[in-house]
């Protein structure tokens, strides 16, 4: 055999075999973000953390509010790409009852000064392994950044997303929940 016949073999079969872990990763996804269904629905649980001023935040504090509760990084690409949309849409619906709540799976260093280059205009809490069991009490079973939860005005999980979410599929999902858009 030549060397352009094995070589050319060793690439199909290299092809292969990383499609057929990506097929059984993604069908292993997709059975435990089926997880996240289940607290779809549910009263929404409380949590106290840190924000990047150091105070302690309450989701309590948002009662009666629309909330965007939005799981990201600052070494995440997609929620990067997703924020200023947050950015947006409280600015034009926090009068309307939209409260967008950011918690970063992230140092809070790093959290702190991303938030003060891009503007943030919503409270912004940051921590690591509270924050990974926060997100997984959400229905995040896989660890995925973004994560959005949204929740409506009676405290109930109306819906999840993971993934970046773009400013349609945002503003659908808040005017389900009941936010006059």
């Amino acid at each position: 055999m030549s060397n352009a016949v094995v070589f050319t073999l060793a690439i199909v079969l290299a092809g292969l075999a990383g499609y057929a872990t990506q097929s059984y990763l993604f069908e292993e996804q997709q059975v435990e973000l089926a997880g996240s269904a289940e607290v779809v629905g549910q009263i929404r649980q409380e949590f106290a953390i840190r924000d990047i001023n150091g105070d302690i935040r309450n989701i309590n504090e948002w009662d009666d509010k629309v909330i965007l509760l939005n799981f990201w990084a600052t070494w995440c690409p997609p929620c990067l790409k997703e924020i200023p949309v947050l950015i947006e849409l409280q600015d034009r619906f926090g009068d309307a009852g939209l409260q967008v709540l950011g918690v970063a799976m992230d140092n809070e260093d790093a959290v702190s000064l991303f938030v003060e280059d891009s503007g943030m205009n919503y409270p912004v809490m940051a921590g690591e392994g509270e924050v990974i069991e926060l997100a997984r009490r959400y229905g995040n079973r896989i660890g995925a950044l973004p994560y959005s939860v949204i929740i409506d005005r009676n405290s109930k999980i109306h819906s999840t997303f993971a993934g970046e979410l773009t400013r349609k599929q945002a503003l659908d999902l808040l005017e389900s929940a009941g936010l006059q858009i």
